[in-house]
């Protein structure tokens, strides 16, 4: 084995190298849609028990008495009851009863922009690659050897300085591109997200009718049970405050059986 020598291949390239390249660049908007549906019915108590009626009513609402629980009250002083997935609200100003149900799903969207971009590379390249060998072949370290270990390091950093000759030039050129692209890919998201939002809409109004429909008959059974209780202790608070007797006071779910003597 005697020392190593070597071989180089001296490389300096002019480069003028026109390129195109496809950018892509995609986005995506979201929002909850919220929607509300309302049924709205006026509560008519007998005109001739008059306001007393009404008052005993938001008595009944406001828990005081047995077997008829607590409505809560809101900020504006109306009566609010849950049941599961609707709302009732008795608004004793204008007497009215409010059923209302709301859902709230995402709407999302995603778009994409592309284009091409286009330019010419221009520079120069210039290095030196180098293969090491031995005289005597040692370890099959031929000169034959280490001109094509030379050739192969040539070709791999030309082919890398290529591309970072490329990147450097085009890097500015695809950097503007890119934020038009990303600009025009978020406004086409939010003019899609417009439209996804008006499917979400048309499927939870039709979802909360539905919903509205199945609930109505408990709705109704609960204000008029409320209602009722209402008409049974205006009734007796009348006789008795007439002088009269309850002889009589049952109830058996939704009916009411008084006996009275004034």
């Amino acid at each position: 084995m005697c020392n190593p020598r070597k071989v180089m291949i001296h490389v300096a390239q002019s480069i003028e190298e026109a390129w195109k390249k496809t950018i892509r660049e995609s986005a995506a908007a979201s929002e909850e849609v919220n929607q509300l549906a309302s049924i709205t019915a006026a509560v008519e108590l007998d005109h001739e028990m008059g306001e007393a009626a009404l008052e005993m009513l938001e008595r009944v609402m406001t828990g005081d008495f047995p077997d008829h629980e607590a409505w809560s009250r809101n900020t504006d002083g109306d009566f609010v009851k849950e049941l599961e997935d609707i709302t009732l609200c008795y608004q004793p100003r204008s007497r009215q009863l409010t059923m209302t149900a709301q859902l709230s799903r995402m709407a999302s969207a995603q778009a994409e922009a592309a284009t091409e971009v286009c330019g010419v590379t221009v520079g120069e390249i210039a290095f030196d690659a180098i293969g090491h060998y031995y005289e005597d072949g040692w370890k099959d370290r031929t000169e034959e050897k280490a001109l094509d270990e030379a050739r192969l390091q040539a070709d791999i950093r030309l082919a890398q300085a290529l591309h970072k000759l490329h990147e450097e030039q085009q890097s500015e050129k695809i950097s503007i591109k890119r934020e038009e692209l990303q600009q025009k890919a978020q406004d086409q998201a939010l003019d899609d997200l417009e439209e996804s939002k008006q499917k979400v809409r048309t499927a939870l109004r039709q979802q909360l009718q539905s919903q509205l429909a199945s609930r109505r008959q408990e709705a109704f059974y609960t204000i008029n049970r409320a209602v009722g209780e209402a008409y049974r202790q205006t009734l007796c608070k009348l006789v008795l405050d007439n002088g009269g007797r309850i002889i009589s006071d049952r109830q058996s779910g939704s009916v009411i059986d008084l006996e009275l003597e004034i």
